[in-house]
C-alpha cells in the first residue's frame, strides 16, 4: 500500500502542476484536443506533449537508437518494443499518398490486428481530411545536416492541425490539397519514402504522412534495429527480366538495401517494403509492384 500511496504521489505531484499549467494558459486548440481525448486525460497529456514539444519527446528515442550497447538488452527490446509500438507507420505508394491528401471524406480503416505495427490501429478514422498543414520534420530537426528541404511532413485533421499551427507557429504553416500533392510530388521526385503514420496520442489515428529517408528518418533507422515500428506497404517489386537492360538506373534508387544491380537486378523480397521508389527509377518500365500476401494488406482507401 505505502509503494501505491508513493506512486500515487508521485504522479499527482508531476500531474497536477502540468494540469494547472496548462489551464492556466490554455488556447483553443488546447481545449480541442482534450475534447478529442475525452475522459482519457492521461490520453490527453500524452498527446499534448507530444505534439507540442515533439523535438524532446524524440531525442531520446534517437539517443537510445544510437546507443544500445550501454542498455541491458533486455531492457533495450523490451522497452524499445513497447515504445515503438506506440508510435508506428506504414509506408505506402505514391499513389496513396496522393490519395489519402485528396480525399473529401472521412475515412474509415480497418487493419487486422495481427499486423503488428497495427495491432493498436483497429479503427483509423479522419475526420477532416480537408484541414492539412505542412510542418518541419522532426527528426531532421535533430540533426546537425539534415537532407532538406526540412518541411515535408503533413498534419491530417483536426484538432492535430490546428494545434500544430497554434502552437508551432514558426515551421508550420496550413496548405491546400493543391499544395499539398505539389509537396508530395516534390519530394517523391527526390527519391523519399512515403509513410502514413499513427500514435496512441493521436487516438491511434492517422494523423501524419511524412516524406522519409533512411539516413534522418527515426522510424526507418529504427528497422535496422530490430523494431517493426515501420511496417510494409504490403507490395513488393517484381522485375521483369526480359525488359531490364542493366542501364543501372535504378541503382541508389532503395533506401532498404532491397536492391542488387552489381549483376542481374534482383530484389530482395523479405528486405523489400514496397515503396516503388525503384519502380519510378526504372527508364525501361521493367519494375513494378505486386501485391504480397506474405505481408501486410495496402492500406484500404474508400
Amino acid at each position: 500500500m505505502k509503494k501505491i500511496g508513493r506512486a500515487t504521489a508521485l504522479t499527482a505531484a508531476i500531474l497536477l502542476p502540468l494540469i494547472g499549467w496548462l489551464f492556466l494558459n490554455r488556447k483553443e486548440s488546447t481545449v480541442k484536443l482534450s475534447r478529442f481525448h475525452g475522459r482519457r486525460v492521461l490520453d490527453f497529456l500524452h498527446g499534448y506533449l507530444y505534439f507540442k514539444w515533439t523535438l524532446a519527446y524524440l531525442r531520446p528515442v534517437k539517443f537510445i537508437l544510437e546507443h544500445p550497447g550501454i542498455f541491458p538488452k533486455r531492457f533495450y527490446k523490451g522497452a524499445g518494443t513497447r515504445l515503438m509500438q506506440a508510435h508506428h507507420s506504414k509506408v505506402i505508394t505514391a499513389e496513396t499518398a496522393r490519395h489519402l491528401v485528396s480525399i473529401k471524406e472521412p475515412i474509415v480503416s480497418r487493419n487486422p490486428e495481427q499486423v503488428l505495427p497495427f495491432e493498436r490501429a483497429r479503427d483509423i478514422i479522419l475526420q477532416n481530411p480537408g484541414s492539412i498543414a505542412v510542418t518541419a520534420c522532426a527528426c531532421r530537426q535533430l540533426l546537425k545536416n539534415p537532407c532538406g528541404p526540412i518541411d515535408i511532413c503533413f498534419v491530417l485533421g483536426e484538432p492535430f492541425v490546428e494545434f500544430v499551427i497554434e502552437h508551432k507557429r514558426e515551421v508550420s504553416r496550413r496548405v491546400s490539397v493543391a499544395e499539398a500533392l505539389d509537396i508530395l510530388e516534390r519530394e517523391h521526385e527526390r527519391g523519399r519514402v512515403h509513410t502514413a503514420w499513427f500514435k496512441d496520442a493521436a487516438g491511434d489515428r492517422l494523423y501524419s504522412i511524412c516524406n522519409c529517408c533512411s539516413c534522418c528518418c527515426l522510424g526507418l533507422n529504427a528497422l535496422s534495429h530490430g523494431f517493426g515500428v515501420v511496417a510494409s506497404s504490403g507490395y513488393v517489386a517484381s522485375i521483369d527480366e526480359d525488359g531490364c537492360t542493366l542501364c543501372g538506373a535504378c541503382d541508389g534508387a532503395c533506401q532498404f538495401g532491397a536492391l542488387d544491380t552489381s549483376g542481374p537486378v534482383r530484389i530482395d523480397a523479405d528486405t523489400c517494403m514496397g515503396c516503388g521508389l525503384c519502380a519510378k527509377a526504372c527508364t525501361e518500365g521493367a519494375i513494378s509492384l505486386q501485391e504480397d500476401k506474405r505481408k501486410p494488406v495496402p492500406m484500404a482507401l474508400p
